[in-house]
């Protein structure tokens, strides 16, 4: 996957080149993973086996542990792959007839090369906008040569009863041991990265501020604890920096963005802080004095905020001159 080496603008990510130590590994494979169903599988007849034969060039091929065929563009959609690569797999693992299911279908590419080798298929996507782009990819009402081809579009509505109360009446249900905390979605703490078409990365989710919890640390309306990054307490001055957030916070929403270290020691995100229009919270409580900047980790504005703290500083002495 060649592809996944090239930023969006279509240069190479390169990392340090032509200097150690940060020069960035290419990795331009994956892997597929195959399980197997346990129990006897469906008879078929002997024609219907003759149909699905596969020449011994074929069978060396694909059932050799790498392949390498040409990627797909990625025009329509984030995450489109080669119809070489489900054509393999159907036909490796499949009869003529059989039903094959893609429960991310995406663009559709599975049903195209299901429809393709003589497959029906069955295939799942939660996004709508997808639709348009399956049924192109399909060739739906452009008519088929010999006119066998039927398709069928369904709309999930919405369960008689909630979710919860359906699976708790199944006999096995899944409990998470570790109890992760989900509340953070990766759609809305993207951290730079692309999840969704039509994504550029720029769009901020803003919250409310719900509770200052201390000089350092902040809880928003979703229940997520935000660590103010590159500040410090400093417990002379404690209740003054917390009064000064809460003024600065109440009646607005706040937006978040990240620097390589995403998550402090207790868990919390660390996170630099812009109120709605823009005020980066962090530095204009540093420039107060009534914190400290953390020198103990390693970020990206942190000499941004050393200066604005050097400036609060040397205005306080002025002041206190001129009174």
């Amino acid at each position: 996957k060649v592809t996944t080496t090239n930023t969006t603008g279509g240069a190479t990510v390169m990392g340090s080149f032509p200097y150690p130590r940060n020069g960035i590994l290419k990795i331009d494979y994956e892997f597929i993973l195959i399980f197997k169903k346990l129990g006897e599988a469906p008879k078929v007849s002997r024609e219907i086996r003759e149909l699905s034969k596969l020449s011994t060039e074929e069978w060396n091929s694909y059932f050799a542990g790498h392949w390498t065929f040409g990627g797909e563009k990625q025009d329509k959609h984030l995450a489109m792959f080669p119809v070489e690569l489900p054509k393999r797999l159907i036909r490796m693992f499949s009869f003529v007839g059989d039903t094959v299911l893609d429960p991310f279908l995406g663009s559709g590419t599975t049903s195209l090369a299901a429809k393709e080798l003589g497959r029906n298929s069955v295939g799942y996507e939660i996004n709508p906008r997808f639709m348009a782009i399956i049924r192109e990819k399909l060739g739906v009402g452009r008519g088929d040569l010999f006119g066998e081809t039927t398709y069928e579009f369904v709309n999930q509505e919405a369960p008689p009863r909630s979710f919860s109360e359906l699976i708790a009446r199944l006999p096995y249900k899944f409990s998470d041991p570790h109890r992760l905390d989900k509340r953070v979605d990766p759609r809305k703490l993207k951290f730079g990265s692309r999840v969704e078409d039509g994504d550029t990365g720029a769009r901020s989710e803003l919250f409310a501020v719900k509770e200052v919890l201390s000089p350092e640390r902040l809880q928003l309306d979703n229940g997520l604890c935000v660590r103010l990054l590159g500040v410090v307490e400093n417990t002379a001055c404690r209740v003054a920096a917390m009064e000064f957030l809460r003024q600065k916070t109440r009646g607005t929403k706040v937006f978040l963005r990240f620097d390589k270290e995403k998550h402090d020691e207790r868990g919390d995100l660390l996170a630099y802080v812009y109120l709605k229009n823009k005020t980066f919270l962090n530095g204009h409580l540093v420039r107060t004095g009534l914190v400290a900047v953390d020198t103990s980790r390693e970020f990206r504005l942190r000499r941004h905020l050393l200066q604005l703290h050097r400036q609060g500083s040397l205005s306080g002495t002025q002041a206190r001159q001129g009174g």
